[in-house]
């Protein structure tokens, strides 16, 4: 099980205060948001069991409608990592293609909510879309591959996480410029979660399925899935605790990235560093051990 720092003090700067109830009269506006996103959910439950009934469109453009929300969030917080070229209407576009093909292949016997099953088909659209205008440079994609390798090397030489500092040194660079490369990779970093990062024929496993902890709804085995974790989990577990810190704010908090620096007290393009680090170091870790 991947250890979680505690991340409380996070909920509080985003205004989201445990669920709890407030003293006196009333509840508290966290109880009444959950609850009011409780009825939705459960009103989009309905409406998903009517379609699959009738197939009525009228009630599919309902279903639509009421996940746009989801789709605008899941959009925005990926177009943080991407390039400036990158139109956050283009993304929405590619969510949009990816909630009908929820809405088309959702399996309410499988006992996940629609919107959990939604979001994993809105986020996988999204990124099959950026990956057919191949948007990241080659050259990009080479640095990141030299990066990931040395970090590995150099972890491996040894035996432990190394620092920042460490691995200036074996490039023959300043930090700062140590720094500036893990920027300037930072969106293949970014977009690994939701990569393919193990595959067998037909069965494969994504990073985001250990990190989210996310329902599957992939044909590989129980087996193969249990091998890939725990090597993931293992991985996350020997992180530094500012890396881990790091992606527990970014994925279990949903923290955008200024929201961790104003928690870390560090800046943005600083959070943007150590995220993509830690990428490097998981992705690395995966790539040597299968």
């Amino acid at each position: 099980m991947v250890e979680q720092p505690q991340t409380d003090i996070a909920a509080k700067k985003r205004g989201r205060p445990r669920l709890e109830p407030e003293p006196g009269p009333g509840i508290s506006p966290a109880l009444d948001a959950a609850e009011k996103r409780s009825r939705k959910n459960e009103q989009i439950e309905r409406m998903i069991a009517e379609y699959r009934e009738s197939g009525d469109l009228k009630t599919k453009e309902k279903i639509l409608l009421a996940n746009m929300p989801l789709i605008s969030y899941i959009s925005e917080r990926l177009a943080v990592s991407l390039p400036h070229s990158v139109e956050i209407d283009d993304l929405k576009s590619l969510g949009i293609l990816g909630l009908i093909d929820a809405i088309e292949n959702y399996k309410p016997e499988k006992q996940v909510r629609f919107t959990s099953y939604a979001a994993l088909r809105i986020k996988g659209s999204i990124i099959d879309g950026l990956r057919s205008l191949d948007w990241v440079p080659r050259s990009v994609r080479k640095k990141a591959r030299n990066l990931e390798k040395m970090l590995h090397q150099l972890e491996g030489e040894l035996g432990r996480p190394v620092t920042e500092k460490e691995m200036a040194a074996r490039l023959g660079v300043e930090l700062g410029e140590y720094q500036s490369m893990l920027e300037e990779v930072s969106p293949i970093s970014f977009l690994s979660l939701n990569d393919t990062v193990y595959e067998d024929g037909d069965q494969a496993i994504r990073l985001g399925d250990v990190i989210e902890d996310a329902d599957s709804f992939g044909p590989y085995s129980d087996l193969e899935r249990k091998e890939v974790k725990q090597i993931l989990v293992e991985g996350i577990n020997a992180l530094p605790e500012r890396e881990k810190l790091v992606l527990a704010l970014y994925y279990y908090e949903e923290l955008t990235l200024k929201e961790i620096g104003e928690v870390m007290q560090i800046s943005e393009s600083r959070v943007c560093q150590i995220h993509t680090e830690a990428m490097l170091r998981l992705r690395g870790k995966l790539r040597h051990s299968l």
